[in-house]
């Protein structure tokens, strides 16, 4: 493919409609406070009517807990693209991608953000610390089904490639929690120490950084670093992440725990076949009737921790 075709690609998406809930902005559910001090000025007032919430920045909030998400939806025609997958994360095939086939008119969804639904809140606990927690969940727009990356996978396994829609592996894996699920102590002194699922360090740099707000579609380094260039380590379900800003520098520090020694094994599986398509899918495992004639599946069993 040209440059030139796939800058269209990229740029050919014609219109994109957010609208925010709670006054949250695009990287509201991938951001973690380093600090819990905020001004009352700046603090959005909780909303009081169905019309104040429409025609102001209010938040939804009770008893302290804010509801907060994104709705990013958009339509476009594209160059070279493949068709709308309701459980991908992304839905739409907005970078260069194999199945990336033909011209077409399509719906193009979480362009500019990811279409989230959560829950947060800060409650001060004496002193100048805060118990914080957040938890919120992706999904697509136009079908209501939370992101799954892994399903749109094993969806297209053994599918032609000229056939398969607009897939894509992820974290997000149809958890209620799969952006992240997270509880722990702030304090604009010390620092943040939280738990549970959470980014990894490379996605709030990217988060923070990208000039493009991460953008699913717009963002040429989408989807290479967020897990340190492994899409499925975005998040970690099982962390302990510190956070502290020292004067003009921020630093961060995160311990994953590893798996027990008996689900430390995965399976690997490839798919190789004798036909035009050398590609056809991936996770044949998954189910083998998905397999064409002329194709074989093999599975391996690896070791990808250490031994203890």
């Amino acid at each position: 493919m040209s440059r030139q075709g796939a800058r269209i690609t990229r740029l050919g998406i014609f219109a994109a409609l957010m609208l925010a809930a709670a006054g949250a902005d695009a990287s509201a559910a991938d951001v973690i406070p380093t600090t819990a001090s905020v001004t009352a000025d700046s603090t959005p007032k909780p909303c009081t009517s169905f019309w104040d919430f429409v025609a102001s920045k209010c938040q939804l909030t009770w008893q302290g807990i804010t509801v907060y998400g994104t709705i990013d939806v958009g339509g476009g025609w594209q160059s070279h693209g493949a068709p709308f997958d309701p459980l991908s994360a992304s839905g739409a095939s907005y970078g260069i991608r194999k199945m990336n086939r033909s011209s077409l008119w399509g719906l193009a969804p979480n362009g500019l953000s990811q279409s989230t639904i959560g829950i947060k809140a800060t409650e001060p606990i004496g002193g100048n610390f805060s118990f914080i927690f957040a938890v919120d969940a992706g999904f697509d727009p136009y079908s209501f089904q939370l992101s799954n990356g892994p399903g749109s996978a094993a969806a297209n396994a053994g599918v032609p490639l000229n056939q398969q829609t607009a897939w894509a592996d992820s974290s997000r894996a149809g958890q209620w929690y799969n952006g992240q699920g997270y509880l722990g102590v702030s304090s604009p002194t010390y620092g943040t120490l939280t738990v549970f699922r959470q980014n990894a360090l490379t996605q709030d740099a990217f988060v923070d950084y990208d000039a493009t707000g991460a953008s699913l579609a717009f963002s040429p380094i989408s989807g290479m670093i967020g897990g340190v260039g492994n899409i499925e380590d975005t998040r970690y379900s099982t962390s302990l992440k510190y956070r502290v800003s020292l004067g003009r520098f921020r630093m961060a520090a995160l311990a994953v725990r590893w798996l027990r020694a008996e689900q430390r094994r995965q399976r690997r599986v490839s798919v190789s076949s004798r036909r035009r398509y050398s590609d056809v899918g991936q996770g044949c495992a998954l189910g083998r009737r998905n397999l064409q004639p002329g194709q074989r599946c093999r599975v391996d069993l690896t070791w990808w921790a250490r031994k203890q």
